[in-house]
């Protein structure tokens, strides 16, 4: 573990196994729903998901800092972040990490492609991408874990932007510190949305 250095992290797609189960509840059902629609849908998601892993390049970029929390606010890196849950959920913390994930722009220029030819393939696609930037982020999560029993920590849950009264505008700080554009090609626009769209930043709190 080595505070202040940043670290880019990529895998092979094959890597990333698809989680069914939550594709069907990105859709808004369970894998053991019976209706006619799902029994329906169910062979074109087992066909369409293992397929989509040829449009992905898992990306991730990562650091580490010594954390302070005080008054329900962070210090890290000469930053200050107010948040009274975030503060709470990381009170045992003495070291932060931040990262960045992103799938890569192929997938996301193909959901948009068949969200216009084919609305339901589209839902899956969609639904698809948003399992695999999980699995993917657990992956990077892992390795995070590692890294960090390697200095002597245990980690906590990753925590992003934008969930409790963390706000969107925190993402800021995120590519500010991991310059994401430049490490793996992520870049956020002016309404804090990331592209492309298959992303993920959050804190990964540690602790002894």
């Amino acid at each position: 573990m080595t505070f202040s250095s940043v670290f880019v992290d990529k895998i092979d797609a094959s890597l990333l196994e698809p989680d069914y189960n939550e594709v069907f509840r990105y859709m808004g059902y369970s894998l053991k729903d019976r209706t006619e629609l799902i029994d329906q849908v169910r062979p074109m998601v087992y066909q369409i998901v293992p397929e989509l892993r040829k449009l992905i390049t898992p990306q991730g970029v990562y650091v580490s800092y010594p954390l302070t929390i005080e008054d329900e606010t962070l210090h890290f890196e000469g930053h200050e972040l107010k948040s009274k849950e975030l503060s709470r959920y990381l009170r045992k913390c003495s070291a932060i990490y931040l990262f960045a994930a992103t799938l890569g722009p192929q997938l996301d220029k193909h959901i948009q492609k068949m969200q216009k030819l084919d609305p339901v393939k589209g839902v899956i696609c969609q639904a698809a991408g948003a399992m695999y930037i999980e699995e993917y982020c657990n992956n990077l999560c892992q390795k995070i874990g590692k890294d960090a029993l390697s200095g002597g920590f245990l980690t906590m849950n990753r925590f992003s932007p934008g969930y409790a009264d963390v706000p969107l505008e925190t993402q800021k700080l995120f590519f500010k510190l991991l310059d994401c554009s430049h490490k793996i090609g992520l870049t956020l626009m002016d309404s804090l949305i990331m592209a492309p769209e298959k992303s993920v930043t959050a804190f990964v709190g540690c602790y002894k």
